[in-house]
């Protein structure tokens, strides 16, 4: 199966489909910043939707594939599942017509307070004890998640700067568990992966060894930069070279994969350019061919 080349949705997106409409075949938005979250407000007050921004959404996905990404369930938390939230998502949904996949991060969630934007996008990931307890904690919430939004999700192994240690299962294990259970699939990011290679967390070809390639659905190619004697994940340049090689050794192997989606930071656009995103996006187009002609057969 070939998989569409896409992007992450952000305010410069449409520019970028404006320069180089034939390249994109598929969208994946954050609800997230679809909305106002207005915490201390009454229940049906608290979320304020930008319709306008959604409708433009719909417009632009029209003869392409969209799909949701998620930022502030904050799924392995032990909190109960935000249900205005969750409801917040399904109306951004029903205004472009549905999602065909929906993935959240595999983090724990944290929002700052006292914001003087009140915009749930703005946060911190943490990382997750990998185990029967996050499992437990996960597995409720992903049904009630696939329940509302009548579609597939997706899980994104998320960027670490520092790794855990004594843990139950590796990371790729418990996104193989969730996989097997029928909760999830992978949502796999290579960038991601990346930064933990650069911050001494994880070996990404190690990872990927552990992970079973027919859960991943969609892949998430990024660049990222150097803070405070960390590699980040900021989405400030275009894909390193390191991780177009992990993609074109590994991405044949994942049968399932629907997506390839860039993502990069819209504060950065200027800086990035116009012809550098449409020559990532050609070299995009070259790794789906790469993966259809070199795909292994169905096994029985």
């Amino acid at each position: 199966m070939r998989p569409a080349v896409g992007l992450l949705y952000n305010p410069s997106t449409p520019a970028l489909l404006a320069h180089a409409p034939g390249l994109v075949e598929h969208l994946s938005a954050m609800p997230d910043r679809m909305w106002f979250d207005f915490g201390d407000e009454p229940v049906g007050q608290r979320f304020r939707h930008a319709h306008g921004a959604i409708a433009e959404l719909a417009g632009h996905a029209r003869g392409r594939s969209l799909a949701g990404h998620g930022l502030g369930l904050s799924l392995p938390s032990a909190m109960p599942l935000d249900g205005a939230m969750l409801g917040a998502v399904v109306q951004v949904a029903e205004g472009v017509g549905g999602f065909e996949w929906y993935s959240e991060h595999l983090s724990v969630f944290v929002t700052p307070g006292g914001a003087a934007v009140p915009n749930a996008q703005a946060g911190l990931g943490l990382p997750v004890v990998y185990g029967d307890e996050s499992f437990a904690l996960l597995a409720p919430k992903l049904r009630r998640l696939k329940d509302a939004l009548g579609c597939r999700v997706l899980l994104e192994n998320p960027a670490q700067f520092s790794p855990l240690t004594d843990l139950d299962c590796s990371e790729p294990e418990f996104l193989n568990r969730l996989y097997r259970a029928g909760l999830s699939g992978t949502l796999l990011d290579l960038h991601n992966l990346y930064v933990c290679q650069r911050n001494g967390v994880t070996d990404p070809l190690a990872y990927l060894e552990a992970l079973d390639p027919d859960s991943v659905e969609e892949v998430h190619l990024a660049g990222g930069d150097e803070f405070g004697g960390f590699y980040m994940d900021s989405h400030a340049t275009v894909t390193p070279q390191p991780v177009w090689e992990l993609a074109r050794e590994f991405l044949p192997r994942c049968r399932r994969l629907r997506a390839i989606t860039l993502e990069y930071q819209e504060s950065y656009f200027e800086q990035i350019g116009l012809a550098a995103l449409a020559r990532e996006l050609e070299l995009m187009h070259e790794l789906a061919e790469h993966c259809a002609s070199t795909a292994p057969a169905p096994s029985c």
